[in-house]
């Protein structure tokens, strides 16, 4: 149902509007009262109803003066006008403000039931449309949370949608990442799983919808939120809400309100926040991520160094770049340009650097024969190393050996 909130300065009216209309017949419900304009501007900004009814004339603040302040802050809300007067000049002021009808008191049952038919039809439209347009919402996000680089055209067009969809939008919005630890739920628990997965989908859509959040669903257990600047309290009251669904759930919120030309940047630090307190907490916590490093200090140097300790940990194994690049969760394209411009050298490059020196130390101080070393520091072909060996260091390794390089 659609919800209203009804304004009258009279208390029997307002008495009488409340209980003996049948709202709900006519799909709405009444989920709030106000003696005046002053006061209608609190409610209707604690209960973020569909529907204002008011009357027009009323003490403090008129019905006129309420819906010129209201609709700067919330230019959808409608808002039907009520007078005891065929007064023109309130006809013309309600026009003026695009009202959604204008009734005359008493009111005629007939003509209230053939306006709220107007309105509800009206809410339907318009919610086919917010359908769309949150798909919409959702599919450009998507695509900027893919895209390293700066898109001005579709961050453009995405702050476009999102100016339309969210209540109270600005430039500045807050990002979460949501996820279903799925390493993490114990063995007795996967056969239920796909039922929990749907109940949290549903839970998690409820949510955003209650809440003008758009959510962007990554996979079946990865969702990002984003909303207008709102207070850290209400994503942890999502966690609480979606826990008591998935235990094993982790929330994690970045402190500040970003652009969405910094999504992609933030969405990054969200999911290394996440891997670090996964490994340290464990899953089923709401968490807060530390904020952007400081300016002045580049802030891919730790993931370029990190990247580096993984090569020369896992040397010997089939590294590739897809592997690389999603331990540190970027996108292989934009591992290597940051490599290049960090190290001086292609991913490749220090890969094959870091495999060659283990395999003159190899050569140095074991007995082991030459292709069990190719095996040993990566190589599958023992002509290919043997053919690298001899590039990078003028010898083969056969030669190195007997040469003894270094002692």
């Amino acid at each position: 149902m659609y919800t209203i909130v009804l304004v009258d300065d009279e208390h029997i009216e307002l008495d009488t509007l409340r209980h003996y209309i049948p709202w709900s017949e006519m799909g709405f419900e009444v989920v709030g009262v106000a003696k005046n304009g002053r006061e209608a501007l609190t409610r209707v900004n604690e209960l973020l109803p569909d529907l204002v009814i008011t009357d027009v004339k009323m003490p403090l603040m008129d019905g006129i003066q309420f819906a010129e302040t209201i609709k700067k802050s919330m230019p959808s809300l409608k808002i039907i006008f009520m007078s005891g007067y065929n007064d023109f000049a309130y006809i013309k002021s309600a026009l003026l403000l695009e009202a959604s009808g204008y009734l005359l008191k008493p009111l005629d049952m007939e003509e209230l039931h053939g306006l709220m038919a107007k309105v509800r039809q009206k809410f339907e439209e318009e919610e086919r449309t917010r359908l769309s347009s949150w798909a919409l919402a959702a599919q450009y996000a998507r695509e900027l949370l893919h895209e390293e680089q700066s898109h001005p055209t579709r961050t453009a067009e995405l702050q476009d949608v999102l100016g339309g969809l969210l209540l109270f939008a600005t430039d500045l919005y807050t990002i979460s990442v949501i996820t279903i630890d799925m390493k993490n739920v114990p063995l007795e628990h996967m056969h239920s799983l796909p039922l929990t997965i749907k109940a949290f989908h549903q839970k998690i859509q409820r949510l955003a919808a209650a809440n003008h959040v758009l959510t962007v669903e990554w996979n079946d257990h990865r969702y990002i939120t984003i909303g207008a600047p709102i207070p850290s309290q209400q994503m942890q009251h999502w966690h609480f809400e979606l826990s008591e669904i998935c235990p094993w759930v982790t929330t994690c919120v970045y402190p500040d309100h970003v652009s969405l030309e910094q999504l992609h940047e933030t969405y990054t630090q969200l999911l290394q926040h996440r891997g670090r307190y996964l490994l340290k907490h464990g899953s089923g916590h709401y968490s807060v991520c530390a904020p952007t490093s400081p300016p002045g200090l580049d802030r891919h140097a730790g993931l370029i160094q990190q990247v580096q300790r993984l090569i020369e940990r896992e040397y010997g194994n089939a590294l590739t770049i897809d592997s690389l690049a999603e331990s540190v969760h970027l996108s292989p394209n934009h591992l290597r340009a940051l490599f290049k411009d960090h190290t001086g050298n292609t991913v490749h490059e220090y890969t094959t650097q870091v495999r060659l020196e283990s395999a003159a130390e190899l050569l140095r101080d074991s007995e082991l024969k030459i292709h069990e070393i190719a095996a040993k520091v990566g190589y599958d072909s023992t002509s290919h190393f043997c053919a690298l060996f001899h590039k990078k260091r003028g010898l083969t390794p056969s030669q190195y050996r007997m040469q003894k390089p270094g002692l």
